[in-house]
């Protein structure tokens, strides 16, 4: 959504500029950077970027330059969504789609009250400088001849060191701080960035990496987020006692280490094209894979695997291979992992590679196609992999043991969403196993229960935590106010067509969800989609099309108060001869970016021949015709409203003659709805033209 402080920011670049890089950025192309998008008629949808969902209800328009999830409601252009994804400002957006496409913009001051922006952008450049700084140590310096050495030792070319930004941290206590400060940057925002320390009073900086060979960390966008430095020998061939190995920059507003991918900026494309993401354990052999021209590999830069890392990669592929080391801090580390990406959804396959080696040694000892077929032939699905393990190890043969392998395979699947997919494994633990689909369908009916007794004790948790955040926020017994309308009256509860009690076709995302929430809770009502037509042709044929509907329809003729509102909005701009199309909309404050989406979407794509019947329709004019039918169709609906409410008041009338007047009125009523029911629509309305 727009906010009115990201509005200021708007007028901060020409019009021009922003409408060019609006018009060279392929929306598909930038959002299939972060979701893996497949094409659906004339639009294209994927998995939601913004909550999590199973089934596919986030959908991109390119004809109309937009997005919308009909899961969370989430909509709006490809500004909004990379600001969204990269927690950045417009102005940084605009910048960074601009870059992508071969677009100059030209630098700008930021205004003072954003600060949170200038921030960020200070952190970015004390952080791009660090990393040049490091570069130049390593490459330039004869401090870092050692370094340099050691990666040249480890087979790392110079194009590979350039590429990836490697570095030296220099053995001093503030060899960064003076050379940055000396640059013009600020000591605060090193230490944002997490390049530099505190003594413990307070009154001395110091370089956080010092004597370190340094992996500069990027985001999906190719930006330094971050730092990981491996430590080195000392002068006198030693490494300090108790130095950690590996230390990472700490969390920042820049860097988010449960997000973060080691690689994921060179990653991105190749995964989506071979649809399989390769997960390692370090930074070496991510940069090693990537030299032998692997270049579908990450790393979790030194953490245990995440939910938020799990759902990056499903963004760009379906299978996750995770390799990691044969000791057993890497067997721990994939059995934290696996529950988590069958969670995800992810096709989870495992590798093992032979003992002593990591991908890192593998590929520089045997190459790439050696390791490609060992990758083929050895890689196996976590059922096989587990029983494998335990049978190479001799403990297979142990009844004790068996039923604790079969328990931590029926526990793994128990986690997977797909109930086929469940199955599928079920079948093929008995097949291995020679045990009966049944008792071990039981048993795992018992994981399930148990795994769902948590995830709704951690729900009710959630919800309570929130619910007295909300008090809070808002004060006990506080009810938000809803705008009267006759339509929400109580004399007009009454039952309504189908179309307002069935599953909203514009949200199928939602319905699976509505049937886990009590009965107690009222559901909220379905949008019109008559009215929701009437919205889209506005916007889609602008100044003619709203002088044609406005001349014929009146707000009281909406039911849906959002509606109302924004066919209000849209009315006023064509009297005050603004321009009204989608691209306005997107831009402007809530809820205007999110109800614009919902209407200009349809939650089933049409596919590509019934498109092209829409779009030969539309060019011969009978958009005006489609209109007419909504109008008729939504006049006919206002008038049962107004039925209803007469209704109502005739019953609750004393006077003789107040029950006369509501009689004469129902019956003019009648006679009216039967009008607009049977009659055409050419004696209904004027043409176009004749408004």
């Amino acid at each position: 959504m727009m906010s009115l402080g990201l509005s200021i920011l708007c007028s901060m670049i020409p019009d021009h500029i922003k409408e060019e890089v609006k018009a060279s950025a392929d929306i598909v192309e930038v959002i299939s950077d972060y979701v893996k998008l497949r094409r659906s008629g004339s639009n294209f949808s994927g998995l939601c970027p913004f909550h999590n969902e199973k089934s596919p209800s986030f959908n991109v328009s390119p004809s109309l330059g937009i997005y919308k999830c009909f899961g969370c409601g989430e909509s709006g252009d490809v500004f909004s969504f990379v600001m969204k994804q990269d927690g950045i400002s417009f102005t940084e957006a605009i910048r960074t789609i601009g870059a992508r496409f071969g677009i100059d913009v030209p630098e700008e001051q930021q205004p003072e009250q954003d600060e949170n922006f200038r921030i960020k952008e200070a952190i970015y450049h004390a952080l791009a400088y660090a990393g040049k700084f490091y570069f130049h140590q390593l490459t330039k310096t004869e401090a870092g001849e050692p370094a340099l050495k050691y990666l040249e030792k480890r087979g790392f070319t110079g194009k590979t060191i350039r590429s990836y930004g490697l570095g030296y941290a220099p053995d001093g206590f503030d060899a960064l701080l003076n050379a940055a400060t000396n640059a013009g940057i600020k000591e605060q925002f090193l230490e944002e960035g997490g390049l530099i320390k505190y003594s413990q009073n307070g009154d001395k900086a110091f370089d956080a990496f010092r004597n370190r060979l340094m992996f500069p960390i990027f985001n999906a966008a190719g930006k330094v987020i971050g730092f990981g430095g491996r430590v080195m020998a000392g002068k006198d061939g030693t490494t300090p006692k108790n130095a950690p190995k590996y230390i990472n920059s700490p969390q920042t507003k820049v860097y988010n280490k449960s997000e973060v991918l080691y690689g994921i900026h060179v990653a991105k494309n190749e995964i989506r094209k071979y649809k399989e993401v390769i997960l390692v354990e370090g930074y070496t052999d991510v940069i090693s894979l990537h030299q032998a021209d692997i270049k579908n590999v990450v790393a979790t830069s030194g953490t245990s695997i995440t939910k938020e890392q799990l759902k990056v990669m499903h963004r760009y592929g379906e299978t996750l291979l995770m390799i990691y080391d044969a000791d057993m801090a890497g067997q721990n580390a994939m059995t934290r992992g696996l529950t988590l990406a069958l969670n995800e959804g992810l096709d989870v396959r495992l590798l093992q590679l032979p003992d002593g080696e990591d991908p890192d040694s593998f590929v520089k000892q045997f190459g790439k196609e050696s390791f490609i077929k060992y990758k083929d032939k050895e890689a196996r699905d976590f059922v096989t992999f587990l029983i494998d393990k335990s049978k190479k190890s001799g403990e297979w043969e142990d009844p004790i043991y068996r039923k604790k392998v079969i328990g931590e395979a029926l526990h793994a699947i128990a986690f997977i969403a797909d109930e086929i997919t469940r199955e599928t494994y079920v079948q093929k633990l008995s097949d291995i196993t020679d045990i009966g689909t049944r008792p071990l369908s039981e048993e795992l009916g018992v994981h399930r229960a148990s795994i769902q007794q948590s995830l709704e004790r951690d729900r009710r948790a959630e919800t309570q935590t929130r619910n007295r955040e909300q008090q809070f926020a808002t004060g006990a017994g506080s009810q938000p106010s809803v705008p009267p309308h006759p339509s929400d009256s109580p004399q007009n509860s009454g039952p309504r067509e189908d179309w307002n009690s069935a599953p909203w076709p514009e949200d199928g995302a939602r319905q699976s969800q509505r049937q886990s929430i009590p009965q107690a809770e009222t559901l909220p009502k379905r949008k019109p989609p008559f009215e929701r037509e009437i919205l889209r042709l506005m916007l889609q044929h602008m100044h003619p099309m709203v002088k044609y509907v406005s001349s014929l329809c009146e707000e009281g003729f909406f039911d849906d108060p959002d509606y109302r509102m924004l066919y209000n909005d849209i009315v006023q701009r064509y009297e005050e001869g603004k321009p009204i199309s989608v691209a306005v909309y997107t831009e402007k404050e809530a809820p205007f970016p999110e109800l614009v989406g919902e209407v200009v979407f349809d939650r089933y794509s049409l596919s590509s021949k019934a498109q092209d019947r829409l779009n030969k329709r539309n060019k011969e004019n009978e958009a005006y015709r489609i209109a007419q039918g909504e109008l008729r169709t939504m006049q006919i609906h206002y008038l049962d409203r107004l039925k209803q409410d007469y209704q109502q008041r005739y019953a609750n009338a004393t006077d003789k003659s107040e029950k006369e007047e509501y009689q004469n009125k129902l019956i003019d009523l009648s006679r009216e709805r039967v009008r607009f029911a049977n009659g055409n629509l050419e004696d209904l309305f004027p043409s176009h033209e004749e408004v």
